[in-house]
């Protein structure tokens, strides 16, 4: 039987257009490639070619991670398909295969960046064109290991909403969320874990084989393993939870809705900072009901970021750069995210200044992206000095800045393909960040 979700996809395709934009991504690497290389890539230069790739391939492969657990949520629980589909009968697991497949398309520049990235390594002595070969199949791995497992453990977040032996341990998480909403909420952090477990297997496996021990070639094939097997479990688990799924979403937004004025304002992340600002607290609520993980992945990305401010090297400002920063300027990517899920005609009917809107978009970015910031900026200062510590922050937050700025005219320009011309600008902001380190 064919698969008529297909047919439904490339309609869709057809009526976005644009499809050349897929390019702006990679040659936004390739530009940045040569400014970032002496800080992504200083391990050629002092002859550390099997620990440096290692790391390397592990911290690409994770923030390819990162973006497709994001996207993999997205597309599959809050995806536009969804409002269309919802009144009809559907075929759940061929539904899901499409997504799915939409995903992988609409996303694939993301290991192709990876590769581009990386490419020096192909430079690097007689046996650089294998060990380059050998890192994008570290980071192609990453990328179908977080597609599979993504659509797979999302689907079983709406199984753990609906299961009441899991009931005490969402009410123990939940915090100021509905119970079922906690499910949805930190599904792409327990995706991201297992994904990122995978991918330190493959990387460590091509550090192995770099070293002589050629049975490490071996643990590259793990990473798309468990993404093949994640995407079984999932068009499993779509069949009895993708119909379902919309269930849960109702319930959540009425539990909202329910909620007094005051008691909705105090749920809002970082509302405190709005009062008397309308359009702030617009953008801070509507980034706080849909785009949740955002904030949350701040904080993860910035606990990660924490390893190199306390590592106490040399180099330890320049790694919190590259890892804080690059976490920073892909939050900082919020307000096109924010105008993607607004009509056009919104801020007319509500009487609202485009520019102030536009502003409070940016301000809102800026503050989400202070997860990402602020933990490896306080490990610099206790492992280091103030000045590391001030240096550090100093270059994050202008960065930032800029990049919500960035964002916020280009959602306003183009609304929801807005991310793809900030993409590439927030990629060639990170590389001069990069190559300012030096």
């Amino acid at each position: 039987m064919s698969n008529p979700y297909g047919k439904v996809h490339a309609l869709i395709r057809q009526r976005r257009g644009g499809g050349w934009l897929v390019l702006l991504p990679l040659i936004a690497a390739a530009v940045a490639t040569p400014q970032a290389r002496p800080v992504l890539l200083a391990f050629l230069d002092a002859g550390l070619l099997p620990a440096g790739v290692e790391a390397i391939t592990f911290r690409v492969g994770a923030l390819v991670a990162a973006a497709m657990a994001l996207h993999t949520y997205t597309d599959l629980i809050r995806g536009s398909d969804r409002p269309v589909l919802d009144p009809h009968p559907v075929l759940a697991g061929p539904l899901m295969s499409a997504v799915a497949l939409r995903t992988a398309r609409e996303r694939a520049y993301l290991p192709v960046m990876g590769a581009i990235l990386l490419s020096p390594l192909a430079f690097a002595g007689p046996e650089g064109p294998w060990v380059w070969a050998g890192a994008c199949g570290v980071v192609l791995g990453a990328w179908l290991c977080a597609l599979g497992v993504g659509f797979a453990v999302h689907l079983g977040a709406v199984w753990s909403a609906l299961s009441p032996s899991v009931s005490g341990l969402l009410e123990a998480l939940r915090g100021a969320n509905p119970r079922m909403q906690a499910a949805l909420i930190y599904s792409p952090g327990a995706a991201l874990a297992i994904v990122g477990i995978a991918v330190y297997l493959a990387s460590a496996g091509l550090a192995g084989a770099m070293a002589g021990w050629m049975p490490g070639l071996a643990f590259l094939a793990i990473p798309p393993a468990v993404g093949v097997a994640g995407l079984i479990v999932a068009r499993k688990l779509a069949e009895r939870y993708y119909v379902r799924t919309t269930t849960i979403l109702s319930e959540i937004d009425a539990e909202w809705a329910g909620q007094d004025e005051a008691e909705e304002a105090g749920r809002v992340y970082l509302d405190w900072l709005a009062q008397g600002r309308p359009e702030l607290l617009r953008a801070l609520r509507q980034g706080w009901r849909t785009r949740r993980l955002w904030a949350l992945g701040a904080w993860g990305l910035g606990a990660v970021a924490v390893f190199a401010g306390w590592s106490g090297a040399e180099t330890a400002i320049a790694d919190v750069l590259v890892v804080s920063g690059g976490g920073a300027l892909l939050v900082a990517a919020l307000p096109t995210q924010l105008a993607a899920g607004d009509p056009a005609w919104l801020d007319t009917a509500l009487n609202v200044n485009p520019t102030r809107v536009l502003v409070a978009r940016l301000v809102a970015a800026v503050l989400y992206a202070q997860g990402a910031i602020i933990p490896p900026v306080a490990a610099l200062f206790i492992r280091q000095d103030l000045s590391s510590a001030l240096t550090a922050l100093g270059t994050l937050e202008a960065a930032t800045l800029a990049g919500a700025a960035l964002a916020a005219l280009s959602a306003r320009a183009l609304r929801a393909r807005g991310a793809w011309l900030y993409g590439p600008a927030a990629t060639l902001l990170w590389a001069f960040i990069l190559g300012g380190a030096q």
